[in-house]
């Protein structure tokens, strides 16, 4: 057992509490200003009184961090500068020394009741111990594998958040490991995939499910992104890097159905982590997959193989779970499910699932704002934020990029806008019908029973 871990389970179970209570309130406050109840300013206010505090509680955490990193620049630098003038083994030692100061100076601080700096003073043992690892290199001549040091930078990492039960280290570790994993090979030329990275990913995503920190949880999906694009991508080619548009667009919808699931049953942050990426890949792909159709000459059929099936299937499954799972009467989360299956078809227009005869400069914008304007709409219902910004940003950059590489005369643009505009008015005005027959359901009720 680690010697905080009696420490952390009071304030770990406060941290959950405080963030599931945040997140309710969030998306509360979001419900109330669509529907009326309070105005704009009057929810900054509640976020402002309810908030504000909170964020000035971090700032020592944020500041000892800052600290900690500037401390470890100057101990880097402190190396690069090869002090020759110093024998070997009092470098060796001083750096070790270090190390263990940084160590008991976070048992001081944890006992003090400071759990943010000792976090700080452990990530600078970790980056210390970085610093050491690149001396003895320098030292002995070794050859310039950093890749390799970047993996036993990794494990040090590991090692401490294990030990301490501290954050820091850990990002310190997914970094070095990402960092080892796309350093083995050249930019474009992976030849092989790397699933050594799993043996140090596996153990450091098991550490952080425990953990409710939102700067790990995201840096342990960006760390599982890049490893999972390096997998889609082995080598340079065109076919390639269709494969990595088709097959990261069903990997980002399978994002967002696991960040859902997390969502409503209080999984842990890493796993909420997965919503807010899989919007944004899920949304940058959508825009690359109508940018990439229209400016082609001509239509370039994407390849299918293995990994785009099993990319699907992970998709599939995800979103079916999502569906069976979902809470009771939420719409919200179907009109989600319904934008993922849109944008999963336009890979398989373009491999030619759905005929060789069917207009795809046509069918995928149109299945483009489809699933754009089904996130919106999803997002509002379900209180989602992420949602929403995703949404709207893809569907502005949707008809930026159609206004631009639309083929025809300014005419057929024209109407175009005006077909797209019209539709999107009788969107409203029948959503404002529905929103305004179920405010007369729920007070119906209550008016009855007086």
């Amino acid at each position: 057992m680690c010697w905080v871990s009696i420490i952390r389970e009071p304030q770990a179970r406060i941290e959950v509490f405080e963030r599931g209570y945040r997140r309710q309130l969030e998306a509360d406050l979001v419900k109330w200003v669509a529907g009326g109840v309070i105005s704009g300013a009057a929810a900054n206010s509640i976020r402002t009184a309810r908030f504000g505090e909170e964020a000035a509680s971090r700032l020592p955490a944020l500041f000892a961090m800052l600290g900690a990193l500037l401390l470890a620049a100057s101990v880097s630098a402190f190396v690069a500068a090869n002090w020759q003038e110093i024998p070997r083994t009092v470098r060796l030692a001083g750096i070790l020394v270090l190390i263990a100061g940084c160590f008991f100076s976070a048992l001081l601080l944890e006992r003090r009741g400071m759990p943010n700096g000792a976090d700080a003073a452990v990530t600078l043992a970790t980056l210390c111990f970085g610093a050491g690892v690149a001396l003895v290199g320098q030292m002995y001549h070794l050859p310039a594998d950093w890749p390799a040091g970047a993996m036993l930078i990794a494990i040090g990492g590991l090692a401490a958040a294990a030990l301490t039960g501290k954050n820091g280290p850990l990002v310190i570790a997914f970094v070095a490991m990402t960092s080892w994993s796309c350093g083995r090979f050249d930019a474009w030329q992976w030849r092989e995939i790397h699933w050594s990275f799993l043996l140090l990913f596996v153990p450091g995503f098991l550490l952080a499910l425990g953990r409710e920190n939102r700067l790990l949880a995201h840096v342990a999906i960006l760390a599982l992104s890049v490893w999972l694009a390096t997998l889609l991508v082995p080598q340079a080619g065109g076919k390639y890097f269709f494969r990595l548009i088709d097959g990261g667009l069903a990997l980002s919808a399978a994002y967002i159905a696991i960040g859902l699931l997390a969502l409503d049953r209080g999984w842990p942050a890493v796993m909420q982590a997965l919503l807010p990426w899989g919007s944004w890949i899920f949304g940058i792909l959508l825009c690359a997959e109508i940018f990439l159709v229209l400016e082609e000459s001509r239509v370039t059929v994407h390849a299918v193989d293995s990994y785009i099936y099993l990319a699907y299937g992970a998709a599939l499954v995800a979103l079916a779970a999502l569906a069976a799972l979902r809470p009771e009467r939420d719409k919200g989360r179907l009109v989600i499910i319904a934008a993922c299956v849109a944008g999963l078809t336009i890979p398989l227009m373009l491999a030619g699932f759905a005929g060789t005869n069917i207009p795809i400069r046509v069918l995928v914008p149109i299945a483009v704002l489809a699933s754009t304007l089904a996130l919106i709409a999803g997002g509002l219902l379900a209180g989602l934020g992420t949602l929403i910004a995703a949404g709207y940003a893809v569907f502005v950059a949707s008809i930026l990029i159609l206004l631009w590489l639309t083929i025809g005369t300014l005419l057929n643009q024209s109407l175009f806008f005006l077909v797209a505009g019209a539709a999107l008015v009788g969107l409203a005005a029948g959503a404002r019908m529905l929103a305004n027959r179920s405010r007369r359901d729920i007070a119906q009720p209550s008016g009855s029973s007086t």
